[in-house]
């Protein structure tokens, strides 16, 4: 394709056209599709782990189990509420009105910090669960190979999450250096 035929598609597609009062519904916290989502799932996550918590003192052995391990499960379950709560703060307060170039530069600095978070956040939360559900277990050979089954499924998923947030700061990067480079 030429670059005219490429220009001429440009300009022949039409935007869509937005009130000023759509504009300014979606800098509402309340009515931004993205911020209404986020809360949806941080509502969902806190009601399953609230269940989970009346629940699992008596259906897991919980009241048999010492305090400090009962105390690291609580924790273990506040990091991805907590986690969620961060991302609703991060995606609210997005910019700062300040120009491009220093918008972009504290967007990735931003992330990488949220990153950083959500992989902690994740090997705290496995990391309470192993040991609450491991406490005070006679291992056996079988019992250990499972063991070992399940953390490799979370090494797995704990890598898989570490490639994913390597992708996107990469991405983010290049864009960033891309844009940087045509001013």
């Amino acid at each position: 394709m030429e670059i005219d035929d490429l220009k001429s598609d440009w300009n022949a597609v039409k935007p869509v056209l937005k009130t000023d009062e759509m504009q300014l519904s979606l800098l509402q916290e309340n009515k931004h599709p993205v911020l209404k989502s986020i809360r949806k799932q941080i509502v969902m996550e806190v009601l399953i782990w609230f269940l989970f918590l009346v629940a699992y003192y008596s259906m897991f052995d919980g009241a048999t189990k010492p305090f400090w391990v009962n105390l690291i499960l609580v924790i273990s379950l506040i990091l991805p509420i907590a986690h969620g709560l961060y991302g609703y703060y991060y995606n609210k307060y997005l910019t700062d009105g300040s120009d491009i170039k220093t918008a972009l530069e504290r967007l990735y600095v931003r992330l990488k910090h949220y990153a950083l978070i959500a992989i902690i956040a994740r090997v705290g939360f496995i990391c309470g669960l192993l040991l609450f559900f491991s406490y005070n277990i006679d291992f056996t050979t079988t019992k250990y190979i499972l063991l070992a089954f399940i953390l490799l499924i979370f090494l797995i998923q704990l890598l898989a999450l570490c490639q994913i947030w390597i992708k996107r700061l990469r991405v983010l990067k290049s864009v960033i250096i891309t844009f940087l480079d045509l001013q």
